[in-house]
């Protein structure tokens, strides 16, 4: 868990890193029924920042992201404040983090326009949100400032609560503070993963080994951590991508114990561990060498594509020495999680993370997501298949939150 005051202290100097990229006013009117533009299926959630250091995120919708310019001006749904942005289904899920402890759905109305679905508010901002059922989502509620873990029921269609479970911290830990990672649900099981982070510090000093804890859903009740020594912590400091699943309820845990990623130590090679779709234990069997299949590199962001695949943000300096809380230098690939191999991708310059969770979207073969470059951002759509990305839109922002297809 990170306190969410905290927290800023991190948040914003990541976010400086692209402070010196393009800026562009917008405008300030917020509507709540934007122009209709009902055949912009893409949709991007572009952060600005004022000249008050502070950031506004417009959620806008797009025909082409591959030509032209990205502009917010005048256009979207306007959120000032953090926000971290995940789709679910043909909803976007808005999630407040920084003292924001809201959530909003963004969605299309038959008329093609943009809409916010409920503003449902929390005692603290949600770590993340995934999906349970197609009418149920899962929050979770990791703070350092409470002995308890929450889980909130949601239902999907109104953003609201249908029912909270509580469970103490101490059920998963008595060291100070586990913070989020990474959750999935597979089955009759919710997994959790995190990290031991001291709250006031952020030293990570107890990086010897993995740990899960292991939920019953849809009951959520707490069963068991589980735990492997062949590699370190699960996930890193607001990636969100600690765990994945494959079709077969397969979840993938993946560790990095990265520096550039809120580590201060590491202690254990990079890899990635497997737990069988029905089982509530490491598979022994299955181990992702990924240090070997790198080179001695790290996968610091990962998002299953499907088939196996999965698309890996890889961190091409040792850990050594890489620079703190820089989320890069990273190169795109896809890795095979059965042949446990990598394929880096053409066509795409070395760059910089954005220290949160991948703002990148599948569409079939292809995945669209910004790159930064020198002082300007340009979005880059990627062929999973042949290897190879093609440069496209310049984006008129500071950084891309979220990139989405409605």
């Amino acid at each position: 868990m990170f306190s969410i005051t905290n927290a800023r202290k991190l948040a914003l100097p990541v976010l400086s890193l692209c402070s010196a990229l393009l800026f562009t006013s917008c405008d300030s009117s917020n509507d709540d029924n934007p122009n209709p533009v009902e055949d912009d299926a893409f949709v991007v959630s572009l952060a600005v920042q004022g000249s008050d250091n502070s950031f506004t995120y417009y959620t806008v919708p797009y025909s082409d992201v591959m030509s032209g310019a990205l502009s917010a001006k005048g256009q979207g749904i306007e959120q000032p404040g953090y926000f971290d942005f995940t789709q679910i289904d043909n909803t976007i899920y808005s999630i407040g983090g920084l003292g924001d402890v809201s959530v909003v759905g963004i969605s299309k109305n038959e008329a093609g326009e943009l809409k916010q679905i409920g503003n449902t508010s929390f005692t603290n901002s949600l770590s993340d949100i995934i999906k349970a059922d197609d009418n149920t989502l899962v929050g979770v509620e990791m703070s350092s400032t409470s002995d308890m873990i929450k889980f909130h029921k949601i239902n999907s269609n109104t953003v609201s609560i249908a029912s909270t479970v509580q469970h103490p911290v101490s059920d998963i830990t008595t060291l100070k503070v586990p913070s989020y990672s990474g959750m999935n649900i597979s089955g009759n099981y919710l997994f959790l993963s995190y990290y031991i982070s001291d709250p006031n510090t952020y030293a990570t000093p107890h990086t010897d080994k993995a740990q899960i804890a292991v939920y019953t859903y849809p009951g959520l009740q707490f069963q068991r951590v589980i735990e492997d020594t062949r590699t370190g912590p699960i996930g890193g400091f607001n990636t969100k991508s600690g765990l994945i699943k494959d079709e077969q309820g397969n979840v993938y845990a993946l560790s990095h114990s990265n520096p550039a990623n809120g580590y201060s130590q590491t202690t254990k090679p990079a890899g990635i561990l497997r737990i069988k779709s029905g089982e509530t234990a490491f598979d022994q069997n299955y181990f992702f060498d990924v240090a070997a299949a790198t080179g001695g590199k790290t996968i610091s962001h990962l998002k299953y594509l499907g088939n196996g695949k999965a698309f890996a943000e890889i961190n091409t300096v040792d850990r050594s020495q890489q620079a703190a809380w820089s989320d890069g230098p990273l190169k795109s690939a896809i890795i095979d999680l059965n042949s446990k191999t990598v394929t880096y991708i053409s066509g795409l310059p070395e760059h910089a993370g954005n220290g949160r969770r991948l703002a990148a979207l599948q569409d079939g073969k292809h995945v669209y997501m910004s790159i930064p470059e020198g002082n300007a951002i340009y979005m880059y759509r990627i062929d999973t298949e042949s290897h190879t990305a093609t440069k496209g839109a310049e984006v008129q922002a500071n950084f891309v939150a979220g990139v989405s297809k409605l």
